[in-house]
């Protein structure tokens, strides 16, 4: 979407990590921490580590790298802003079944019930809202409403600028990010995310921090830069466990007939190829992730339907020209489209005599139901205003989801200041949107569905 701005262990050796100590105020402190006891059991790391200090004592902790994945941990930039929790909260690493579903280390199917909360991938290098609100009572509050899962958009700024969100950041109500970069803001968030255990997808959204670009690169930025972004990220957060994917670039698409499209050969237009490249270096920088790989919008008719896409959304190219599983393992991908409702999207089969809404589900069959099942599918948005025809988008959307057992998505947003579709939250940044929230609820509450939808 393009929003409206206003405004965690090597095995032996030595690790340093940041930990949480204290409960009401919780104070950062980075420690060295020594494997005192390496003891392994279903895949997770339940030994002890030892505090090399004046006053040695051991603390027992949980892990999330198996023997296999183990590898050595360079200390991070910032030490003090990549807090863990003692204990962890995660399975991972997370991988892709034959059947498409998405499991943690104990091939348990994982639900994803997420929310996108934009504001790193603008100007203001940060998250919205906390011009006026704290940002873990805002993580509560997402909690609470039965969410585990966030989406965060960033762009190259958030991860290299070296000045301090200003107007966008009220310090007096989140006074633990005053004087930090935009990305030790992103590493607190994600942290307090952790502590409240939620998975956290990272999404590359613009280039720029402007506009959605249609292709990976722009003037200015290239493509061997945007994968050198993605890798750092998949370096920073090597140790971070809630952090389970990378989401590569943002809504792909075309415009004039140039563009990103899928299958064409050549790297600087074809999405399949660029997105292979970068999924194997994020990959081969961190080997627990999943890569979400978006679709396209229109491929000039190659290998799909006549129905038109929104940007992002069309992974039908996918089918006749799937993803080099030696680039990006099947059990490491996600397909991730973006579908939108009448307001955002203007389709012409939301046309008045098209028979709208009931001529959607053949539509969502096509574009995204025939992947089901073979391959993981995970909506990295949907969403929109909550009137008129809109509301009947998302109620049959919803509808459609629960037919076909879909509850893994992100819906589009958290943020009430997304011009075209508002967010969960209401203008004040505080009240819920009862009527989207509850909609979008009966993908896990086990309400009853319009059985029409199921045939």
């Amino acid at each position: 979407m393009h929003p409206v701005s206003p405004r965690f262990v090597q095995r032996a050796g030595l690790v340093a990590v940041a930990m949480v100590v204290g409960t009401v105020a919780p104070v950062y402190a980075a420690l060295s921490l020594n494997v005192a006891q390496d003891v392994w059991s279903s895949g997770f790391w339940n030994g002890q580590f030892k505090l090399e200090s004046n006053a040695a004592f051991a603390v027992a902790g949980t892990s999330w790298n198996s023997p296999v994945e183990a590898a050595p941990v360079a200390a991070p930039a910032s030490a003090t802003d990549l807090s863990v929790p003692a204990t962890g909260q995660f399975k991972p690493p997370f991988s892709v079944a034959t059947d498409g579903r998405i499991l943690d280390s104990q091939g348990t199917a994982v639900s994803i019930r997420g929310v996108n909360w934009f504001g790193f991938e603008t100007p203001d290098l940060v998250a919205h809202g906390l011009w006026q609100r704290n940002y873990k009572d805002m993580i509560g509050q997402m909690k609470d409403l039965g969410f585990n899962a966030v989406r965060l958009p960033f762009c190259p700024a958030t991860l290299h600028s070296t000045g301090r969100p200003s107007g966008a950041l009220n310090t007096s109500v989140n006074p633990d990010l005053a004087n930090k970069t935009p990305l030790q803001v992103l590493d607190r968030i994600v942290a307090e995310f952790a502590t409240r255990g939620f998975y956290v997808l990272l999404d590359h959204h613009r280039p720029d921090c402007n506009a959605i670009s249609t292709t990976p690169q722009i003037p200015g930025y290239t493509l061997d830069q945007w994968v050198a972004d993605l890798q750092f990220v998949a370096d920073r957060y090597r140790n971070v466990p809630n952090v389970f994917a990378i989401d590569l670039k943002n809504e792909p698409h075309s415009s004039g007939g140039s563009g990103a499209f899928w299958g064409t050969g050549d790297i600087d237009s074809d999405w399949k190829l660029a997105a292979e490249r970068a999924g194997s270096a994020v990959l081969a920088t961190n080997a627990r992730l999943l890569v979400f790989v978006e679709g396209v919008s229109d491929n000039n008719g190659r290998c799909e339907h006549a129905d038109a896409h929104w940007w992002g959304g069309n992974i039908e190219p996918a089918a006749c020209h799937p993803i080099d599983e030696t680039r990006i393992s099947r059990h490491r991908l996600v397909l991730s489209p973006h579908l939108y409702g009448p307001s955002v999207s203007g389709q012409p089969y939301f046309r008045d005599g098209t028979g709208f809404p009931d001529n959607m589900p053949a539509i969502w069959q096509n574009q995204l139901g025939r992947f089901m099942g073979r391959n993981a599918v995970v909506l990295g948005e949907f969403g929109g205003r909550f009137t008129d025809q809109d509301r009947q988008w998302q109620v049959k959307f919803v509808d459609w989801l629960k037919c076909k057992g879909v509850r893994n998505f992100f819906y589009w947003s958290w943020n009430p200041n997304s011009g075209d579709t508002g967010g969960i939250l209401q203008d004040d940044w505080q009240s819920v949107s009862l009527d989207k929230y509850n909609n979008l609820k009966r993908l896990w509450d086990g309400s009853a569905v319009d059985a029409s939808v199921c045939r």
